[in-house]
C-alpha cells in the first residue's frame, strides 16, 4: 500500500509541470486576445478602405481600376461593403469570433451580459481548427498518375480518329498523332 503514494521526487514533477501549464495557458490567452485585435483591426482598415475607394471612385483592388481614367460624376452615394468584398477579413477563420468578442462589426450582437463578460479578458479564448494539409502525392504516385494521364489521352485520340473514319496505320501514329517516316512505312509494306 506504500505504492499508492505519490514520492516527494513525483509531486515536484507534478507541480512543475502544472505551472508549466499554466504559464503556457497564460501565453496563448494573451496571444488569442492579440489575434483577436489584430484581426478587428484588419476588418476594419478594410472597411475604411473599402468605402474610401468607393466614394472617389477611382476603383480598389477587388473591384479593379477600371473606372480611374473616366470622368466621374459629382455625386457621392453611400457604398455598401458586401462579405464578399472583404478578401481581407474573411481569410481568417476566427474573424467573426474577434468581432463578437470586441463588439465592433455588423455582426455585433452584444447584450449587456455578453459585455460583461468580454471586459475579463482572461476568459478570451479563440478556438482555431487545425490547417489543412495539401495532399503530397510520392513519386511513385506521380508516374502513375502521368501514366493514366498519357493512356487517357491515347485513347481519346484513337475514339477521335475511329469517328473521322482514319484508322491508325501504326501503334506510333495513334500516340503522337504523326505519320511514321518512310522506313517505317516500307517496313510495314512488306
Amino acid at each position: 500500500m506504500s505504492n499508492d503514494a505519490p514520492s516527494a521526487e513525483d509531486k515536484a514533477k507534478y507541480d512543475a509541470a502544472k505551472k508549466e501549464l499554466l504559464s503556457a495557458l497564460t501565453k496563448k490567452r494573451a496571444l488569442d486576445k492579440q489575434l483577436a485585435q489584430i484581426e478587428v483591426q484588419i476588418y476594419n482598415l478594410e472597411g475604411s478602405y473599402l468605402t474610401e475607394t468607393a466614394a472617389h471612385s477611382g476603383g480598389n483592388i477587388i473591384h479593379g481600376f477600371d473606372g480611374y481614367l473616366k470622368n466621374q460624376p459629382s455625386g457621392r452615394r453611400k457604398y455598401e461593403i458586401s462579405e464578399a468584398d472583404r478578401i481581407f477579413s474573411t481569410s481568417s477563420m476566427t474573424y467573426k469570433k474577434s468581432l463578437e468578442l470586441s463588439g465592433e462589426g455588423e455582426e455585433s450582437t452584444a447584450t449587456g451580459d455578453d459585455q460583461s463578460r468580454m471586459s475579463t479578458p482572461a476568459l478570451t479564448t479563440v478556438i482555431v481548427p487545425p490547417a489543412t494539409r495539401p495532399e503530397v502525392l510520392t513519386a511513385a504516385q506521380q508516374k502513375k498518375n502521368r501514366d493514366r494521364e498519357y493512356q487517357r489521352k491515347k485513347r481519346a485520340t484513337a475514339a477521335a480518329n475511329r469517328k473521322q473514319g482514319e484508322t491508325p496505320v501504326s501503334d506510333d501514329e495513334s500516340v503522337s498523332g504523326r505519320k511514321p517516316n518512310k522506313r517505317a512505312r516500307m517496313t510495314e509494306d512488306d
